[in-house]
């Protein structure tokens, strides 16, 4: 963990947009996939997206847009599932990563016959009870992927779920990036796997929790055809400006595994329904 709140910024003041927010937002999706472009909208907008945040940098110019608290608070929530030993002898055996120690949880490969086995400590029900006092809220965490139905009996009635997703390929070629800035080389097959990982487990959440879900193609998101979606869905001005093509700077060719592809067109299908 200390590499995650090893440098933070303090909340700036933007200005509120005509219309301001009226409803609570978790932006939800992979690592690398679009969600603090996302979350750099909703925050100008006026939501309270975060009080301590990670600088912007290189992989993302705009900057995170992560609240450190919530960051650290969904980390120590999976801390006892990835951190067992059981699974980590699993995981050894499979040759997979060992992302333990470098505030990884967005790395790993979860399956969502896993997510009956994370729950909360009460030390972590009262930071998100704390988190989720202020309002309008918009938190953006990858790893709400995987603690988002532990989370879901302290979420304000009425939290919308806006899910962002990208193009596999480009997502992967980023996480290998990322992950390599952190000290941790991962295979393509490997991020395959966490791609594959977050989306159902965010497909499941969909399916058991319900509420009102937006999915948003992040080339919908670069291109300003999903802006309006958006501020329909979420009842708020957002800043177009803010959106610009030169932004997608990750090319990727290849082939879709089946089942990554199979996924990629159900969300495809989600952002048109």
């Amino acid at each position: 963990m200390r590499r995650l709140v090893g440098f933070l910024v303090r909340e700036p003041i933007f200005e509120i947009q005509m219309m301001g927010p009226r409803n609570n937002c978790l932006i939800l999706g992979a690592g690398r996939s679009g969600t603090s472009l996302a979350a750099s909208l909703l925050v100008q907008a006026g939501y309270h997206g975060y009080k301590d945040t990670f600088p912007a940098d290189e992989a993302n110019p705009l900057g995170y847009f992560e609240d450190a608290d919530v960051v650290a608070g969904n980390e120590s929530i999976l801390t006892p599932v990835w951190h067992s030993p059981r699974l980590f002898f699993s995981r050894t055996l499979k040759r997979k990563p060992d992302v333990r120690f470098t505030g990884g949880a967005w790395l790993l490969d979860l399956e969502p016959s896993q997510l009956a086995r994370i729950s909360l400590k009460p030390r972590e029900t009262e930071r998100f009870t704390k988190l989720f006092a202020r309002r309008p809220f918009a938190y953006k965490d990858p790893r709400f992927s995987f603690t988002l139905g532990a989370l879901a009996p302290l979420i304000p009635q009425g939290t919308l779920q806006l899910c962002i997703f990208r193009d596999p390929l480009q997502v992967v070629e980023s996480t290998r990036r990322k992950a390599l800035q952190s000290g941790v080389e991962v295979s393509q097959k490997y991020c395959f796997s966490v791609w594959e990982a977050h989306y159902r487990c965010l497909l499941e959440h969909h399916r058991k929790l319900g509420g009102r879900w937006l999915f948003v193609n992040y080339w919908q998101l670069i291109d300003g055809t999903a802006v309006s979606r958006m501020e329909d869905f979420l009842e708020v001005r957002l800043n177009r400006a803010q959106v610009k093509p030169e932004l997608n700077r990750m090319q990727a060719k290849g082939h879709l595994p089946g089942n990554v592809a199979a996924i990629f067109g159900k969300l495809q299908q989600l952002s048109i329904s």
